[in-house]
């Protein structure tokens, strides 16, 4: 199985629906009629009813349930309903794929995604893009479960006694799957910048558009596979002070408190895409 096998083979993958393409279009416009998107979101029953999940979220939700796509529109803005439409479009394009449990995938990715949007907060850059990137940055892997599941399980065995993950990817496949997922997000007509963040969040350094976005996504996926194992306060305290991450991205020490408030709300939004 090689790269150029696996990308021949992108039509058999999901495409972008026309719809969500036109509510993106709609909601790239400055001049937006909400009235018109509400109108549009409502017309598909499946993202509509996702987009309504998401919003009362603890992620995103406020202080009053949200009972409508209309007061959904209104409420939170473009922003968060940029985000909501390609997350509900996602969530909906794969719901199974062979021999991947969806449930953790989702769980995962959702609290990656939760992370990178908080990391993104502190840093000031925009949270609701750094969302959407860690919804995305693992699209590759559904790329391989879905195109090559006997491959995919070889590599995840290998990675679980202990091999580097990129290196096995490469040997392989002749690539890894940020690439491929990088390559995904490009077909779909991703912009440039979360291209860029999907394919060098492994190596932000190599990043050619903005590695400081590839970086709060490589922090957010090391601090998903890590915190759950610091077991004290003084575990995470020294986390943030000596991770060289963290000093990158001049986190403080303290910022461990809004991780733990975090904690959990991607498990939350990946139970509710999946009811």
């Amino acid at each position: 199985m090689t790269e150029q096998e696996l990308l021949s083979r992108v039509n058999e993958l999901p495409k972008v629906s026309s719809v969500v393409q036109e509510l993106v279009s709609m909601l790239n416009d400055p001049e937006c009629d909400f009235a018109m998107l509400a109108k549009k979101i409502s017309m598909d029953q499946v993202i509509s009813a996702r987009v309504l999940r998401l919003s009362n979220s603890a992620h995103f939700g406020r202080s009053r349930t949200i009972a409508s796509i209309n007061e959904a529109v209104i409420r939170l803005g473009i922003a968060p309903l940029k985000t909501m439409v390609v997350v509900s479009w996602l969530t909906s394009a794969f719901p199974r794929v062979p021999k991947l449990d969806m449930q953790t995938y989702w769980s995962d990715t959702f609290e990656i995604a939760s992370i990178a949007s908080k990391i993104a907060e502190k840093v000031r850059i925009d949270a609701n893009e750094m969302f959407t990137a860690g919804i995305l940055h693992n699209i590759g892997d559904l790329m391989v479960f879905t195109l090559a599941p006997d491959v995919a399980e070889q590599v995840a065995a290998r990675v679980a006694e202990g091999e580097d993950r990129q290196a096995v990817q490469q040997e392989l496949l002749g690539t890894t799957t940020a690439k491929l997922g990088a390559e995904l997000a490009r077909a779909w007509k991703f912009a440039p910048r979360l291209v860029d963040t999907i394919e060098f969040h492994v190596n932000p350094d190599a990043a050619k558009i903005e590695p400081l976005r590839a970086l709060v996504l490589n922090f957010a996926c090391r601090l998903h596979q890590d915190w759950d194992h610091l077991e004290s306060k003084a575990a995470k305290i020294d986390y943030f002070a000596s991770h060289a991450n963290s000093g990158a991205l001049v986190l403080p020490s303290s910022f461990y408190v809004s991780i733990d408030k975090i904690r959990g709300q991607g498990r939350e939004m990946a139970l509710q895409m999946a009811s």
